[in-house]
């Protein structure tokens, strides 16, 4: 499908090396800041890891659509390819996803929210629901952890800003691990504050930097960590930081995935093409002449299932490939469906969304982004990728011609074959790993919301499956 999938053998290296730091200028410094984001949402702008309990209980998909719902397996050097044609279930009949959340936290409207604690929700980096129903926000603005009633009210508060046994200096990534532990990510390779689900502080665990550093060549202090179910993790080396392309291209660089154990061994997960950026020549305060915007344009990647499992899609490709947690590619899934084209009103509102995305609609550059970025002559296939608990693939993509954002889902067996597509809320920043953090359960899907003004909230929906 022309995806570049390659392996850099002089990436991985025994030595030590400490990580490298230029923020000298104003531009440096902002550069630097955004390339930490898109190096995130590299490592997945709708990105989540979810792991699962051996022996779960799985649910019927729905109604099958019947034999003509087409797909093929063939082996090729021990790695299953799954060519799927049409999903097996016709979309009157498979599951959905509400389009009005069941439940609301923060906003501006403080009403919605038990307690008046809407001013908690702010600077979200991670999501999760409970079993018990409650969901769990982490907030990199106030360093805490809370857990709400699905009513909105405040049950616990978790953290706080500190060095100290399950203190936070800026969490990064919250990870839910059924039934009842959740792990809170620090940056900087900082430490892993486990909490048991009644708010107390299990245990914590530090991280070598030394040993991360010298077992990845190209790896530095800021390079975010995709945690995994095992301990392990997984981060994205790019070849250039400040990677800029000339204005009026769309240009992407080799991005390595390498996961690294509690033992610091490391596996690589192939080379791909990271997160695209547009050369943009507008004269903006702050900003240099030609400067970066970064589109929906990325590599994905999303664990969990039982056994764990890896996924990996670079966007341009209708191809998703599936790694054990070794590093070992055992499935190939593939779409033969057309792409998806542009038309005049979804690049208009693709442009008006990357305003969004990058913080720039305050700035009023919402015109001059549409004459300078060139149009896309087709949607991407892949938007963001999803593990539910159950083990099945999520892919976030776009429903129609006219859509300026992904607006629906397709769900994949774990077996790859592909089950049928469900609608679901567009929102005003895509899911992924650092702006706009999402999780997907069983049955309740959970994301970010933002306002006019920019004020975030907390929305859950319901996924409801034909049992």
């Amino acid at each position: 499908m022309g995806m570049e999938f390659t392996s850099l053998a002089g990436r991985i290296r025994t030595s030590a090396a400490g990580p490298t730091h230029a923020a000298t200028t104003e531009w440096r410094w902002w550069h630097c800041a955004v390339r930490r984001v898109a190096r995130c949402v590299a490592l997945s702008a709708v990105f989540v890891v979810s792991s699962v309990l051996p022996g779960c209980d799985h649910r019927e998909a729905g109604i099958s659509a019947g034999p003509d719902a087409g797909f093929a397996i063939r082996d090729s050097a021990e790695i299953d390819i799954v060519e799927n044609h049409s999903p097996e279930y016709s979309s009157d009949r498979f599951w959905r996803m509400d389009m009005e959340p069941e439940i609301v936290l923060g906003g501006g409207d403080r009403s919605l929210l038990t307690g008046d604690s809407a001013h908690l929700i702010w600077q979200v980096s991670g999501l999760a629901r409970l079993e018990d129903g409650r969901v769990a926000v982490l907030s990199r603005g106030s360093r805490q952890l809370y857990l709400f009633k699905p009513t909105g009210e405040l049950s616990r508060v978790m953290g706080g800003e500190g060095e100290g046994p399950g203190e936070f200096s800026s969490p990064e990534e919250l990870q839910y691990l059924p039934p009842d532990t959740l792990a809170v990510w620090d940056s900087w390779f900082g430490p892993v504050s486990y909490f048991d689900t009644d708010g107390d502080l299990i245990r914590t665990r530090s991280v070598d930097l030394g040993k991360a550093l010298g077992a990845v060549n190209g790896l530095s202090a800021e390079s975010r960590r995709i945690p995994l179910a095992d301990g392990s993790f997984v981060t994205g080396i790019e070849d250039d930081p400040m990677f800029n392309p000339p204005a009026g291209t769309l240009a992407r660089q080799p991005l390595e995935f390498v996961r690294i154990d509690p033992e610091y061994a490391t596996s690589s997960l192939g080379v791909w093409k990271s997160v695209e950026a547009v050369g943009v020549d507008i004269p903006a305060a702050s900003l240099p002449v030609p400067w970066p915007v970064f589109t929906f344009l990325d590599a994905f990647l999303a664990a969990g299932a039982d056994p764990p499992t890896i996924y990996v899609a670079d966007g341009t490709a209708d191809e998703i490939r599936r790694f054990s947690f070794d590093g070992r590619p055992v499935r190939i899934i593939r779409r033969s469906t057309p792409p998806m084209p542009v038309s005049d009103e979804a690049h208009r509102a693709w442009v008006t969304y990357l305003a969004t995305l990058n913080g720039l609609a305050a700035r009023g550059l919402d015109e001059p982004l549409l004459r300078a970025i060139p149009r896309r002559d087709f949607h991407p296939p892949v938007a963001g990728l999803f593990v539910d608990p159950e083990g099945h693939l999520w892919v976030s993509e776009w429903s129609a011609p006219e859509v300026g954002g992904p607006d629906r889902w397709s769900v994949f067996s774990a077996e790859g074959r592909w089950l049928g597509v469900l609608p679901a809320p567009m929102l005003e920043v895509p899911c992924h790993w650092y702006r706009n953090p999402c999780w997907m359960g069983t049955d309740f899907f959970l994301a970010v919301r933002r306002d006019e003004l920019g004020r975030e909230r907390v929305e859950g929906y319901r996924i409801r499956r034909h049992d």
